[in-house]
């Protein structure tokens, strides 16, 4: 399984695009799958009403595997859906500092 890898330290933005547009800003969440805690909340950026963006700096850790979540609610008749997007990341020091 291929994952994408990131430098230690470095910032990425990460983007999101729902095809409806939330009842809010949806929620980037970055946990650690090592722990399992979460290392990171932030409430995303709109672009637009169905665009997104958050810029994450990732932890000075090598070799960790960390999981991306995009978090929102759209509420349609009443009932609440999420819209979620989950991924896993790699950071690992490849570039000698």
């Amino acid at each position: 399984m291929s994952f994408d890898t990131f430098e230690p330290t470095d910032t990425k933005q990460f983007t999101w695009q729902a095809s409806v547009a939330p009842d809010a800003a949806p929620v980037f969440k970055v946990y650690s799958q090592l722990t399992g805690t979460t290392v990171a909340s932030i409430t995303a950026t709109a672009s637009d009403t169905t665009h997104y963006y958050a810029l994450y700096t990732f932890p000075n850790s090598d070799n960790v595997y960390y999981r991306g979540e995009w978090f929102a609610l759209k509420t349609v008749g009443g009932s609440a859906y999420q819209l979620v997007t989950r991924f896993v990341f790699h950071v690992v020091q490849t570039v000698t500092p």
